[in-house]
């Protein structure tokens, strides 16, 4: 039966009015406060004993002082924001912007931009290892006709038409232009794929497994855009020496990143070696991070990141067959894929996305900006989401949908966040890695670095708030609801540690819930799921009352064929007969038999089924004359 857990208090709450109805999350609850003190008071104990133990860094105007205001200052940006239905890298990147742009970003002084350059490999690494783990290969064969028109048409068009706006609006070379396009067209992984776990528990195009379409589509999605720009980053900034070599670094950087993710794959997958979680836990992470730093380090950008996805991709097919056989533990399953995909989402979520989204914001110094150049970025981002969303709506023409469902699938390819976040600082990388600060060049491209980065900030603002919106506000009103009987047919959502039997795909939890943290019920649903339990109870007890009384009727006739075949055992039959009673007794009573007694009763009326039979093979004409049955006894 069905088990819902309902608080007390909560049943004895009013309905909400007012502010509380529209934006529930402002008014915090009792446990909330004890909650968040107790997170303060972990956090202020673990800071003491940091500076207790390592000192000066810790310090007010130190390094590791600076990230750490950055992180805990967008932590709890991001809780805020979540709390009026608002995307969580919307308050990062705002309290970003806010630190690095008051009184000059004073309070952060300390970051050496060596740490920020790092930690921003750090988080990439992690964004294309989640991906990685997190594409089911099964899923995207089966959705992949549709998935892959819309991960390959509506973003690169966009790509190249906001290469050209930026070319006419900026004055950026072609490729620089068009390296910045391929930035911008890469949908936001974290928040589409949270968007879409809330459209699946809300059983909203899951017939058509819409949800996993664009999740799947979502997951390639940063690989073209890193390619992509990969590619034309190279060909743009490019130092004095061999051309032909800087036109060939891109494409190489892809090659060398697959090829090294394959054996990095292979290495893990040596599970003899990892044979636990932790380890294997471990050595994914070191893998993917060695990997970014080696081709950082010769200015292979997007290897490292390719590297990481592909580590993702092809450890868990390996995990899941148990290969390479003599290196491969014999319970090797995709349990193993499970645990790691946890641990890896929990350090995304809580660790390195607030700082990421920080970084940048605070990397944008209005001081430094042009004259409306905020302007003109927000003006190619609409003109980019214009093209955008109608090829979106076009691209999933011929795929079963009908148009209020392709309209749902191009306001689900709007939201980013991650790529842009995660590459927005990169051209300036790419150009003070190739010119003198002070040269022609590297002021020229300095500016187009600083221009890039104010297009990616204000796309991560207007794309990722505008397109989770429009998910949560039109998926029930374009998306039709599956029935809840043909969901449970065809396997419920998938949560941590319960994999449904059905083939349908369906959309992991990104916060990694478990499945007794059940929302909130309505006052509707709560009473509609209480007369379903009342009516199931019913049944119960209905079904399990004509079990036992056809049971007794069993029983009685047994035990007056007994008494009729052996009337010289007065006290055996006695001893039946009492049982008999004390069992009618509990019918009436109500008192149901528990688990042991259910199945010993079946076990006694298989055999007494057996014993009527053997009866009736001898039939009345082998019985004594005492054998004849009582009047008003029928015969067995």
């Amino acid at each position: 039966m069905e088990k819902f857990q309902i608080s007390r208090s909560r049943q004895s709450e009013e309905e909400p009015r007012g502010l509380r109805r529209v934006f529930p999350g402002l008014f915090l609850k009792e446990r909330d406060i004890w909650n968040g003190a107790g997170i303060l008071l972990l956090f202020f104990l673990l800071y003491a004993a940091l500076v207790l133990c390592i000192g000066k860094p810790f310090h007010p105007g130190g390094n590791a002082w600076a990230v750490m205001i950055i992180w805990l200052l967008a932590s709890a940006a991001s809780w805020a924001v979540e709390r009026v239905g608002l995307p969580g890298p919307l308050g990062m990147i705002v309290v970003g912007i806010a630190i690095g742009n008051i009184n000059n970003g004073h309070l952060v002084k300390g970051l050496p931009p060596s740490w920020s350059k790092e930690l921003r490999a750090i988080a990439l690494a992690i964004i294309f290892l989640r991906s990685g783990l997190e594409l089911d290969l099964r899923i995207f064969k089966r959705v992949g006709w549709v998935a892959s028109r819309l991960l390959l048409v509506p973003g690169v068009i966009e790509a190249f038409f906001d290469g050209g706006l930026i070319i006419k609006i900026f004055g950026m070379p072609a490729t620089f232009a068009f390296a910045v396009g391929f930035i911008l067209k890469a949908v936001g992984p974290a928040l589409v794929i949270q968007c879409m776990f809330e459209v699946q528990q809300r059983r909203l195009g899951t017939a058509k497994s819409i949800p996993a379409t664009v999740v799947a589509a979502a997951s390639f999605d940063d690989m073209i855009a890193i390619t992509g720009y990969t590619i034309f980053i190279d060909i743009a900034v490019t130092p004095p020496g061999n051309q032909v070599w800087s036109i060939m670094h891109g494409p190489l950087s892809v090659v060398f990143g697959v090829l090294a993710g394959c054996l990095a794959a292979y290495l893990c997958a040596f599970t003899k070696l990892w044979n636990n979680k932790i380890k294997r836990t471990a050595v994914v992470l070191l893998a993917a991070l060695f990997m970014k730093f080696i081709f950082d380090k010769y200015n292979f950008t997007s290897g490292g990141a390719l590297g990481s996805l592909t580590l993702g991709l092809l450890v868990k097919e390996l995990w899941a067959r148990g290969q390479p056989g003599p290196f491969a533990l014999k319970e090797t399953n995709g349990e193993f894929i499970r645990s790691i995909e946890k641990h890896v989402r929990w350090l995304w979520r809580f660790i390195m996305m607030p700082i990421l989204f920080g970084l940048i914001g605070n990397a944008m110094r209005f001081n430094t900006l042009q004259k409306n150049s905020i302007a003109k970025a927000c003006g190619i981002i609409v003109a980019g989401l214009a093209v955008r969303m109608p090829c979106s709506f076009l691209v999933v023409y011929g795929g079963g949908f009908t148009w209020k469902e392709r309209l749902f699938f191009a306001f689900a390819w709007t939201p980013k966040a991650t790529v842009q976040a995660a590459l927005a600082l990169s051209p300036r990388d790419a150009v003070n890695a190739a010119y003198q600060a002070n040269s022609v060049e590297g002021v020229r491209y300095g500016g187009y670095a600083t221009d890039a980065l104010t297009i990616a900030v204000f796309e991560i603002l207007i794309a990722g708030t505008l397109g989770t919106l429009l998910i949560r506000f039109f998926a029930p009103r374009l998306l039709d609801k599956e029935p809840e009987e043909s969901t449970e047919s065809q396997g419920a959502p998938m949560v941590p540690g319960l994999t449904p039997p059905s083939p349908r795909p369906m959309v992991h939890d990104p916060l990694d819930r478990q499945e007794n943290d059940v929302p909130a019920l309505t006052a509707a649903e709560l009473a509609r799921q209480q007369a379903t339990m009342r009516h199931q109870e019913h049944e119960f007890a209905m079904t399990n009352e004509a079990m036992l009384a056809e049971f007794m009727a069993r029983v009685s006739q047994v035990a007056d064929v007994m008494d009729q075949r052996q009337p010289g055992q007065p006290e055996a039959v006695a001893k039946l007969h009492e049982a008999v009673e004390d069992l009618r007794d509990k019918i009436a009573e109500h008192d149901y038999l528990e688990a042991e007694e259910v199945e010993g009763a079946n076990d006694f009326l298989r055999a007494t089924t057996q014993e009527r039979e053997t009866l009736r093979r001898r039939g009345p004409a082998r019985r004594g004359p005492q054998a004849a049955p009582a009047e008003g006894t029928s015969a067995v």
